[in-house]
Parts: structure tokens; C-alpha cells; sequence
């Protein structure tokens, strides 16, 4: 279903963009989705599965930050964690869009899901209470590496060099699937959004606010925050599966 939303909203700017009737808005298209609904559903089959703070502990823990690439992926990790940021916001990232402060740094984001007119949001990151995953200090080491040159903050090696070159845009899942099940983890369903989600879920058990959760994840639309990442933790607090002795 989400192919086929995504290939209707496509259709109805093409056509509005040419000032022409909007074919999905007729009545029988409607009925049509409404029908695909009810036989397949629309909800996604496999979610990304969210990291909790544990899991970024152990993850962390089994990578080697005596070398360069080890040094860069715990930075990517933590601040991905840290920041809730998009996988598309973090490869985006510049040198000068890091701004560190005395209580940690700011990021500036230039363009976003949320502001495709590039008006910039900032995000800010907290200095960590543990050495091994303080996202401030695993920026700092890594910005120490990578130089001052001007260019993308997070880059590619080649032959155990650090280049100028951002990273792909299936970098930072690849990155994080690899670095999981090197520490043990089940990597299946592990990709760049369980950053994101982990933040979120992990903030919501911990009690912090909603209000909060979603100036930090930047969602316009609360429905999504509490769709996705809130209400699946409630039903396991309230389940009466739980009350059932087995």
C-alpha cells in the first residue's frame, strides 16, 4: 500500500502541476483503495526494530576505536542515537553544521523531511554521563581524525584513507547492521531508522514527555509520534495477556 500511495500522490502532482483534473480524487479510484485496504491492509509488514539504550551500549563496546573506521562509526551511531535525526539528515551533514557548546553541540540541519525549503533546524545533543558512549566526546574524536577541511562531516575511506566523499545513502543502515552483529545483536531488522525509532521508544519508557519526544524528532504530525513509537509501548504495559498466569 505504500508504493501505491506513493504512486498517487506522484500521479495527482503531475496533473496538478499541468492544471488537470485529479484522476485519484474521482470517486471509483477512492473505492478502489478503499478496497485494497481492506484486503491487504496498510500497515508496514516489518518495522525497523528500535535500539534501546543497552543495545547501543553493547554495540558501541565491541568496536575497535584504535582505527579510523571505528572511531567514525561510533561517532555515526551515537549521534544517530543521540540526535534522532533522519539517515538522510546525518549523511547531509557538514563539517561547520557542528557547533560544540560547553553542555554539548548543536546541529544544524540544513534541509529535512520536515523543511524541504531548507529554512535549517537545529537539534541538540547532550554530552553523554558515560565515556564509552558520550555522543559529544565520539564526535570530537572523530572530527579530530577527519581534519578541518571543508566538506561532508561524515566520509568514505579508501585504502584506510579518509577522504572528502560522503557516504551513500545506505550507508549509515549498512554501517549499523555490520557493528550489530558484530556485538551480538540480531541485525535482521536493524537499519538506520532504529536509531530514530530506539530514541524515541526509549525516551517514552523513561517517561520524558511527549512534548518533548517530538521536538527532538521534529514530527509535525503527532499522530505519527504516538501511532508508531508511544502506543506499541503502551499495549504491552496494559495487556491483559500479562494477568493470564502463563
Amino acid at each position: 500500500m505504500g508504493s501505491l500511495d506513493m504512486a498517487c500522490t506522484a500521479i495527482r502532482h503531475v496533473h496538478r502541476m499541468h492544471e488537470l483534473p485529479d484522476p485519484v480524487a474521482s470517486e471509483t479510484v477512492r473505492q478502489v483503495r478503499l478496497g485494497l485496504r481492506r484486503t491487504y491492509g496498510t500497515a508496514p509488514r516489518q518495522l525497523a526494530r528500535p535500539l534501546s539504550t543497552e543495545d547501543i551500549r553493547q554495540i558501541v563496546g565491541h568496536i575497535d576505536r584504535t582505527t579510523a573506521p571505528g572511531v567514525r562509526d561510533a561517532a555515526i551511531i551515537l549521534l544517530g542515537y543521540a540526535s534522532a535525526m533522519r539517515r538522510s539528515e546525518i549523511i547531509g551533514l557538514d563539517l561547520l553544521d557542528i557547533r560544540e557548546e560547553p553542555d554539548g553541540v548543536l546541529v544544524t540541519i540544513r534541509k529535512s523531511k520536515t523543511d524541504q525549503e531548507g529554512h535549517g533546524q537545529i537539534v541538540a545533543v547532550a554530552r553523554g554521563k558515560h565515556p564509552t558512549t558520550d555522543p559529544v566526546a565520539a564526535m570530537a574524536a572523530w572530527r579530530k581524525l577527519r581534519g578541518h577541511q571543508p566538506g561532508p562531516l561524515f566520509t568514505r575511506f579508501y585504502r584506510s584513507q579518509i577522504s572528502l566523499q560522503a557516504l551513500a545513502g545506505e550507508s549509515i543502515s549498512r554501517i549499523l547492521r555490520k557493528r550489530a552483529y558484530a556485538a551480538g545483536l540480531d541485525a535482521a531488522r536493524i537499519t538506520a531508522h532504529s536509531l530514530r525509532a530506539g530514541h524515541a521508544t526509549t525516551a517514552a519508557l523513561g517517561g520524558v514527555p511527549l512534548a518533548r519526544i517530538a521536538a527532538q524528532t521534529r514530527h509535525k504530525d503527532m499522530s505519527v509520534l504516538v501511532n508508531r513509537y508511544i502506543r506499541p509501548l503502551e499495549a504491552l504495559a496494559s495487556t491483559s495477556s500479562r494477568d493470564l498466569g502463563l
